[in-house]
């Protein structure tokens, strides 16, 4: 295998040869075991990066350049010498047939083996996605509009990807493809009888405030005629080897886009988002002597003491949503924590909550925060049954990008502010 990678790396024979064995190499991976798998990315990561002697030469021929002619040819022999011969090796799978998608699998069997802290293997991951970004350019995609009618392959498809709220039947798949509802999703002719990433929207009056009535296939169908507001409540990525590869935030507001041309009537753009981070920080907060520090309490309420046993005995019982004694007063507390999370929980200039962190970036505000808005037990694993609506205010999405990438600044309406002022 080394010497099949290092005759691909120089594209000895020709670049047609180099690509052939590049094949070659592949249909031996396919045939791998986790164990194997692991010991060839482990020979990409440390016999295939940069040659570092190389680099250094090339640095100090761009410092030591006498004129501007040789500096502009030293600068691009630095970056040259700056690309890993890993990176040589994956473009050569571009020009094999279904090597595109190959790349997309290796890079989800990577992610698979790598945990979290391994950083032996995260140049490669780093080179992998590089490489992607470019080939998954929003440029490049396709975005289309799935309905019932579309081929069943590609319905099959929505069921086995939906990853926030799972679809449970066909009857099920068929209320969210429904005359209130819009399903749009990107797809790339790498993957012409598949999927990328796919976002689900509700047409309603005003903000949805609860998953379960959103998903009710017993509840009356609004009339889409009255519909002024678009909720984005499932975004999923199909593919594991394209994470971190920006496809959601293009999605997002390419469908807006195609909403506003097509449906005039739709004035506010929103989401009704899961804060999967948010059981885990109050577990945190609730280990400390005082958890509830800094929160705002009613004064005419329990007293904080009490307060912070209720929250205790909540993240104890799963189904303490159907206990009145510990509703009522949590209610309050329980908003305002989850502000007081998703507006200054951070990860340096970032929200710490990974959702959040991704429509903040698209530009979106946080808008409401909504007590028991998911009351099924994976949003009670998530977050207690809280959900949040962002939304994106198209005139301001631009603005609130910008200081939230530069400056850290949280964008939120003045009812989410409040809850923590």
């Amino acid at each position: 295998m080394r010497s099949q990678l290092d005759q691909i790396a120089s594209a000895r024979g020709g670049e047609l040869a180099a690509r052939r064995r590049a094949q070659v190499v592949g249909e031996g991976f396919l045939g791998y075991g986790p164990d194997d798998q692991r010991r060839f990315f482990e020979l990409l990561a440390d016999e295939y990066g940069v040659d570092h002697d190389e680099v250094d030469l090339a640095m100090s021929a761009v410092e030591t350049a006498p004129d501007r002619t040789a500096r502009l040819a030293a600068e691009k022999n630095l970056r040259s010498s700056l690309r890993t011969r890993r990176d040589a090796i994956f473009r050569r799978f571009i020009g094999v047939e279904s090597g595109l998608a190959f790349l997309v699998q290796l890079r989800a069997d990577l992610r698979a083996l790598r945990p979290p802290t391994d950083d032996q293997l995260k140049s490669v991951d780093e080179d992998l996605r590089e490489l992607l970004d470019q080939f998954f350019d929003v440029g490049l995609l396709t975005l289309s509009e799935v309905t019932w009618s579309s081929p069943a392959a590609l319905l099959e498809k929505l069921i086995e990807y939906e990853a926030v709220h799972a679809i449970a039947s066909w009857d099920d798949l068929r209320n969210r493809l429904g005359p209130d509802r819009r399903l749009f999703a990107f797809q790339h002719p790498a993957f012409p009888d598949d999927l990328l990433i796919f976002v689900e929207i509700a047409l309603t009056q005003g903000l949805a405030d609860s998953i379960g009535r959103l998903l009710d296939p017993e509840e009356d169908d609004p009339d889409p005629a009255l519909a002024d507001t678009a909720i984005f409540y499932s975004i999923s990525n199909c593919q594991p080897g394209l994470a971190g590869v920006r496809l959601g935030d293009f999605l997002i507001k390419r469908v807006a886009n195609e909403l506003a041309r097509d449906l005039p009537d739709i004035r506010y753009y929103a989401t009704l988002s899961p804060i999967p981070g948010f059981r885990g920080w109050l577990e945190e907060r609730a280990a400390q002597p005082e958890p509830l520090e800094g929160v705002p309490i009613d004064a005419d309420g329990p007293a904080v003491s009490e307060l912070e046993e209720l929250l205790r005995r909540a993240l104890d019982d799963g189904t303490w949503y159907a206990v009145p004694d510990l509703v009522g007063p949590l209610k309050p507390v329980l908003r305002r924590l989850c502000a007081l999370y998703l507006l200054e929980a951070k990860s340096g200039l970032r929200a710490r909550d990974p959702v959040a962190n991704f429509h903040l970036s698209n530009g979106a505000r946080v808008e409401r925060v909504l007590f028991m808005a998911n009351t099924d037990p994976v949003g009670q694993e998530r977050a207690l049954g809280m959900m949040v609506n962002y939304r994106y205010a198209l005139e301001s999405i631009e603005e609130n990008h910008d200081r939230y990438l530069h400056e850290g600044h949280i964008a939120a309406s003045e009812e989410v502010r409040a809850l923590i002022d």
